[in-house]
């Protein structure tokens, strides 16, 4: 497993119903669309918003967390909630939120370029020549499915590189990142781009070898990025590409956070 301390000197989305195991969460018409079905190519409406301190109703599958209001004493950084416009591009998604909040408008499609797509090694979860390295490029086709093997996702480097790309300064990228850490940078008014499972259960990783030789570590087919805004009184405000915004507990958010590793991105 590698640090967030040495890989940048030297990564489904779910949202189909195909990727997505075990029951839908619930959601408000306000966050996702009805009965969570896929959206038309295309930006979602921008409801423009003073603050994130917003009134919701869903609730996610299990014991995980009513959304609701976030206390007052949140420090929030304004933060735009999009809809991701393809399929598995949910790591698209999340840095275009962040950019968008330090003043950079851009497409999905715009980020996915200077991410990296690696079209001809589109499987994950299974080791062979065609199975793609998420710490490289996206493995495969952002408009893909995981289970077809037509595409899979993409890990931090090249999230944090695209960032760096854009002008973005970025204070940590890697594995190992704790909860605390992100709550003490989110305070301080950083944005993290986090990778989760997509129902917030801590899920076993396995490992995959990709067609460059690299053991690609593997908690799916349920992994999910997500953008964090605010930390106050256990409460995680999280931008989802696929659900809108959620308020997640401190428990469920460690528990699908430490599916990858404690895997993030964290942009000044």
């Amino acid at each position: 497993m590698e640090s967030h301390e040495d890989v940048l000197n030297g990564g489904r989305c779910l949202y189909p119903s195909s990727r997505r195991p075990g029951p839908p969460a619930a959601s408000s018409p306000a966050t996702a669309p009805s009965a969570r079905t896929r959206p038309a190519p295309g930006r979602l409406p921008r409801r423009r918003r003073g603050r994130l301190v917003a009134t919701l109703t869903a609730v996610l599958t299990g014991t995980v967390m009513v959304i609701g209001t976030l206390p007052s004493s949140a420090v929030t950084t304004a933060v735009p909630a999009y809809q991701q416009q393809l399929g598995n591009d949910c790591e698209a998604t999340s840095l275009r939120m962040v950019l968008a909040a330090r003043g950079v408008q851009v497409s999905d499609q715009d980020v996915l370029g200077h991410i990296g797509i690696d079209l001809a090694h589109p499987k994950a979860g299974v080791s062979g020549p065609l199975s793609g390295d998420p710490f490289q490029a996206f493995v495969g086709s952002p408009n893909g499915s995981e289970g077809a093997g037509t595409g899979f996702g993409v890990y931090y480097p090249p999230v944090a590189r695209a960032a760096q790309s854009y002008g973005m300064s970025v204070a940590a990228a890697g594995q190992g990142i704790s909860p605390a850490q992100l709550g003490s940078a989110v305070a301080a008014g950083h944005l993290a781009i986090v990778w989760v499972d997509y129902n917030w259960r801590d899920v076993a990783a396995g490992s995959y070898t990709a067609y460059d030789g690299r053991v690609v570590p593997y908690a799916g087919p349920s992994e999910h990025t997500v953008v964090v805004t605010a930390v106050s009184n256990g409460q995680y405000l999280i931008n989802d590409p696929a659900r809108g915004q959620l308020q997640i507990s401190a428990a469920a958010f460690a528990a699908g956070y430490a599916s990858y590793g404690d895997m993030a991105v964290i942009i000044q």
